[in-house]
């Protein structure tokens, strides 16, 4: 049953773009990105959201429920969500049974080797990234503003951040956009050998 419950989360999330979007470009197929299934990982979208996950992280872990919101109300309009799984050191059991008991509703990497967290610039997660189709950083930086500082937590996001960026890309304003400063928790080390 839990298999069944992955695969039907993958599969809402798989249809991330629409049929006439963009394949994504060479920058994206020379990463190798996998889901975590072992398939590779190409949305085929304008623009890609890369979020560096991490399934120990609790800011990482209050920011899904706004991801997948994200990612529902962009699907349509040509944005792919790719969470990335960047813990070196966790199993990809580990990984599938976060992206279940999480309810994680976009696109999911295994980014254990941090390749895309590197192409992100990422230094924590719940970093954000939005690339377009050939690969240039247009945002990198903060969700919202929920997370601002060691230990402070709003209720509820005064700015955010990512919708900002995504609402003016897919209106066709330029890019790059400005960094927002956001917090969590450092990209996990590989731990032993």
């Amino acid at each position: 049953m839990r298999r069944a419950a992955i695969l039907a989360l993958a599969l809402a999330a798989a249809s991330a773009c629409p049929a006439a979007a963009p394949a994504p470009g060479a920058w994206w197929t020379g990463l190798g990105v996998r889901d975590l299934s072992g398939a590779p990982l190409g949305p085929p979208c304008r623009w890609i959201v890369v979020i560096a996950l991490g399934q120990e992280c609790p800011v990482s872990n209050a920011e899904i429920p706004e991801l997948n919101a994200i990612a529902a109300d962009f699907r349509g309009r040509g944005v792919a969500v790719v969470g990335a799984y960047v813990d070196p050191n966790a199993t990809l059991q580990e990984l599938r049974a976060h992206a279940l008991d999480y309810r994680v509703g976009f696109l999911t990497a295994d980014d254990r080797g941090q390749a895309l967290a590197r192409a992100a610039g990422a230094a924590y997660t719940p970093e954000a990234a939005v690339f377009g189709a050939d690969g240039r950083r247009l945002y990198q930086g903060a969700i919202d503003d929920r997370f601002c500082d060691p230990g402070v937590r709003r209720p509820t996001a005064t700015r955010h951040y990512l919708r900002e960026v995504l609402d003016a890309v897919v209106s066709g304003a330029p890019a790059p956009f400005p960094t927002a400063r956001g917090y969590g928790c450092a990209l996990p080390q590989k731990v032993g050998k």
